[in-house]
């Protein structure tokens, strides 16, 4: 790679835009999706699974405050908490301390559902992962974590 106007920083930037961009490309693929799906076997589209597993860790919650801490808006979260509903992964709870509002909560089937997302997840990272050292996989969970903060400074 020859020299950038930027030099040596310019350079790595560009190879973590890079990376990045491939990273973003190949994670959204409908391959990955339906094998992910298939191996949940959810009975939800692929777009359920974070929000299902956020309303597991940050539950109970009102739909405004998923809504805001996830940064979409209030009716696409609607439509999508209402799948998970469907589904018989979430329920709608009254607020026991605003009756005119409904948290949000995981139930059994949904929790389960988590755990198999988690296992399959982990088998996939683990099969991408295969040739790579305990540490080289501790290196990067490391510097993922660095650049997922930084990036949640910005926003």
């Amino acid at each position: 790679m020859g020299k950038s106007p930027q030099g040596e920083r310019g350079d790595a930037l560009a190879a973590v835009e890079n990376a990045f961009s491939g990273f973003m490309a190949r994670s959204s693929l409908p391959r990955l999706r339906d094998r992910v799906t298939a191996a949940v076997g959810a009975g939800i589209d692929f777009a359920g699974f974070p929000m299902l597993a956020r309303i597991d860790s940050w539950g109970p919650l009102r739909t405004t405050e998923l809504a805001e801490r996830i940064g979409l808006d209030i009716s696409t979260v609607s439509r999508k908490t209402a799948d998970l509903e469907e589904a018989g992964l979430v329920i709608r709870a009254p607020d026991p301390h605003d009756r005119r509002a409904n948290l949000l909560e995981v139930t059994r089937k949904g929790k389960l559902m988590v755990v198999r997302l988690r296992e399959v997840r982990s088998a996939l990272l683990e099969e991408a992962l295969e040739g790579w050292s305990t540490t080289e996989i501790q290196e990067l969970a490391e510097v993922l974590g660095r650049f997922t903060s930084a990036l949640a400074e910005l926003l």
